[in-house]
Order: structure tokens, then sequence, then C-alpha cells
């Protein structure tokens, strides 16, 4: 076989392990949020995070003519806005859930996407799609029934903080189906970076007259460890992830994409088992199940 033939394939298996190692560095963040949040507040974690995001992706921007920057603008600050709230909702739910069940609730953002892809796009929503539209919602249902009770008896999942997950969904799927509409005729570069300092502006605001800095009151540690959590949240998480996701996403079939993200609640769940010692009931691992299920089902509609 010649080499020519050989780069086709290799290629293709490169990007699908590059996208995988992205949605592992996104299961993983839930944990890293959780633990960061014990000495900063939410707002000031995102403020943080997308800040610093904004930095990594500043080069690529500054490359970019000035009038795809000005071109961009407009639609980056929307699609910033959109991101923003569910960013906000999701670091106030995780608060209030383990680090599992973030990742399980997240991974309804697939359905919400083909459901919202046929309400504002007119795209064909197939028997697997409704399929898998009604089961992540038995699964939402199933995982609302029942709280789990730490050690010392607390409750680590609330329905407040499952239902701020939900709706942090509905944001994540909204922002998805504006990048769809906007995207693919505008440069990625200064389109991404509007979106990123848009919501590390939003949320520093937010920072600054609402929540403070410290998640108790109390004078943050700037530790070593916070400082190596901040940076994984915002540099790998944030920054290189969504550079890496833009990069190779379009190359997969949107099936393969689909059944890879059905991947992050599993690596959020086994990373809160191994670092945060999370346990989750029968009933919502029953529950999460069903939404892993329900977004494999749904990807055989994207083909």
């Amino acid at each position: 076989m010649l080499p020519t033939e050989m780069s086709a394939p290799r290629t293709h298996y490169q990007n699908h392990l590059l996208l995988t190692a992205m949605i592992a560095t996104w299961g993983g963040s839930f944990v890293v949020a959780k633990l960061a949040m014990q000495e900063v507040a939410p707002f000031a974690l995102v403020a943080t995070r997308f800040l610093l995001g904004s930095l990594c992706v500043l080069p690529f921007f500054l490359r970019t003519p000035r009038a795809h920057r000005a071109e961009t603008l407009g639609p980056g600050i929307l699609a910033g806005m959109l991101l923003a709230v569910p960013y906000f909702l999701q670091m106030y739910g995780v608060r209030e859930t383990t680090a599992s069940m973030g990742g399980f609730v997240t991974g309804l953002t697939v359905l919400l996407v083909a459901l919202g892809g046929a309400v504002f796009f007119g795209t064909r929503l197939g028997v697997r799609s409704v399929t898998g539209i009604l089961l992540g919602l038995a699964g939402i249902l199933t995982i609302c029934t029942t709280g789990d009770l730490d050690p010392d008896g607390v409750q680590v999942n609330t329905r407040r903080g499952i239902l701020l997950q939900v709706g942090a969904a509905v944001g994540f799927a909204a922002h998805i189906l504006l990048l769809s509409h906007y995207g693919k005729r505008l440069a990625s570069a200064p389109f991404t970076f509007w979106q990123l300092a848009l919501t590390g502006a939003a949320a520093t605001l937010a920072t600054a007259f609402i929540s403070g800095v410290s998640a108790d009151g109390q004078p943050v540690d700037w530790s070593l460890t916070l400082l190596l959590q901040l940076g994984y949240m915002g540099v790998l998480a944030t920054g290189l992830a969504i550079g890496v996701q833009a990069h190779v996403q379009p190359k997969i079939r949107p099936t393969h994409v689909a059944l890879l993200f059905a991947l992050q609640p599993l690596f959020a769940a086994l990373a809160g088992w191994i670092f945060l010692d999370d346990q989750l009931g029968t009933i919502q691992w029953i529950g999460g199940g069903l939404i892993i299920a329900a977004v494999v089902i749904a990807a055989g509609d994207q083909a």
C-alpha cells in the first residue's frame, strides 16, 4: 500500500482520538470545578476560565484581518451571551450535585440540539431522534426522583442543582445551534475570541458586583493546587479544547461526533469516582444510563 493511501485512515483515527481527549478533558472539568469552588466563587471561576481561554486564542485573533474581526464582533457577542448564561447555571448547579451527576445531565445537550435543529432549522427528526429525546427525558425524571446523602447525611444531589444543570444543557444546545448558523461563514479565530472574551467579561462583572472572589467570604488560599486547577479549566478545558474541537470536529461524521460526546458523562463519572469518591444510587445510575442510551440511539439519525 502506498504511503498516501495509508495517511487518510491514520488521520481519521487521530481526529477521533483528539476529539475523545478533548471530551475527556471536559468530563474531568466537573471534578476540577468542584474542587476549585471550595476556594473561589462560581462567577470568579467562570471569569478566570474564560479570560485565560481568551488569552490562549488571542495570538490567532491578532493574526486575522481587521475586517474579519469586525465582521465577527456582532455574532460573537450574541454567541458569547448564549455561552455565559449556561456556564453560570452549570457552575452553581455543580455546587449542589456530584461531578458524575453533572456529566450525565450535560449529556442531554446532544438531544436538545437534535430537537432544536428540527424546530428552528427544519432538520429531519426521525424515529431514532424522537426515541432518544423521550429516553433522555425519562432519564432526567428518573434522576430527579431521588437524592444522595454523603456519609454525614448531607444531600449531595439536590433537585435545584439538577434543574440548574438542565437549564445549562438547554443553553449549551442553543449556543451550538447558533454556531451551526454562523460558524461556517465566519472566521473561527475572531469568532471564538469574542465569545470567550464576552463570557469572561460578564463573569468578571458578576464577580465584582454580586459574588466576590471567595467562595466562603474568607481570603482565598492561592495555593499551587488552586492555580493548577484554574489552569486546567482555562487553558486545557477552554482554550486548548475549543481549539481542538474547531480543528477536528468538522472532519468527523456527525454520527461519530454524537457518539463520542456520549462518552463525556462516563468520563465525568469516572473522574468523580476516582478523585471525589462519588457514589450514585442505583436509580440515578439507571437515569444516567438512559441519557447515554438516548444519545447513542439519537445519533443514528445524524449519519
